[in-house]
């Protein structure tokens, strides 16, 4: 009466497992929450050796800077005065270079307020321009031809500008 063949479970057949394209069934131990589980620790250990590297290029940099303070500090000359160069302390070096990001971003800021108001100015021109000509070509006559007189100039004035160029 079995035959090979599964009564209660998905496959009908053992060499019928092909067809199963997922993974997560009880049966199977819980596929998707191990694949889960170990991408999460992929993440955690990838976290970890970036830290890892950030320390050791942070202690670098302090060894090297606690090696100029020595150098500046202890002359082999003169043991006695103090030098007049201080090594610059890490929370110094922040604060001044934050300040300089603050002017960078202020003269900015200042520039292109400066460039708004040159286009503001410009595109101002631009219309005022603009409607005057469109004011002298819409011109008509009282029979309601239009003014060539008007136009002739406006397209003189235009090949004038034209050759100029050129």
């Amino acid at each position: 009466m079995n035959n090979g063949k599964h009564v209660r479970g998905k496959f009908k057949e053992k060499g019928d497992r092909a067809y199963k394209k997922f993974t997560g069934n009880k049966t199977e131990g819980q596929g998707f929450a191990d694949k889960r589980k170990r991408k999460i620790q992929h993440e955690y250990w990838k976290l970890l050796k970036k830290e890892k590297k950030s320390k050791e290029e942070n202690t670098k940099h302090v060894s090297v800077m606690d090696e100029l303070s020595e150098e500046e500090e202890s002359p082999p000359d003169v043991s006695k005065q103090k030098s007049t160069k201080k090594s610059i302390g890490t929370y110094s070096k922040a604060h001044h270079d934050f300040k300089q990001r603050k002017k960078e971003k202020q003269r900015k800021k200042q520039e292109a307020k400066k460039n708004r108001e040159a286009m503001d100015a410009a595109i101002e021109k631009y219309n005022t321009r603009k409607q005057s000509n469109y004011k002298l070509l819409c011109k008509r006559t009282s029979k309601g031809q239009p003014v060539m007189k008007h136009q002739i100039d406006y397209l003189l004035e235009k090949i004038k500008k034209q050759k100029a160029k050129t």
